[in-house]
């Protein structure tokens, strides 16, 4: 839910401001308009090839990240996993260890009665 949010603030924002390609084209835009002695009314074709260069740029950024935080995922999930293993082999151990100290009593008692 955290990077839906993040997602939807970083688009909105995105869609706030020009990105850096759209203000390179929106320059170059300028100076076309210039050197041809017009003035810039705005969205031109460098602008508009520079806006969706920048939603390309953001949406592979967000996929990457997407794909990231899917990996980490993974990663915590393997983890947690071996965690749970090694937990129910301690308990294993420690039940192996306590039929191991009962056995054991029982023949030391067994031990000191012969003793006696």
């Amino acid at each position: 839910m955290k990077h839906l949010v993040l997602a939807l603030v970083t688009l909105a924002s995105l869609a706030a401001c020009d990105g850096p390609a759209e203000k390179d084209g929106k320059d170059r835009d300028k100076a076309a308009a210039a050197a041809n002695g017009l003035p810039y009314e705005g969205n031109g074709p460098n602008e508009k090839l520079g806006e969706a260069q920048d939603r390309a740029t953001s949406a592979a950024t967000r996929a990457r990240d997407a794909e990231a935080a899917e990996l980490k995922q993974q990663a915590t999930n393997i983890r947690k996993e071996a965690d749970d293993r090694a937990d129910k082999f301690d308990a294993q151990a420690k039940a192996i260890r306590n039929d191991a100290d009962t056995r054991a009593d029982a023949i030391d008692a067994r031990a000191k009665a012969v003793r006696q």
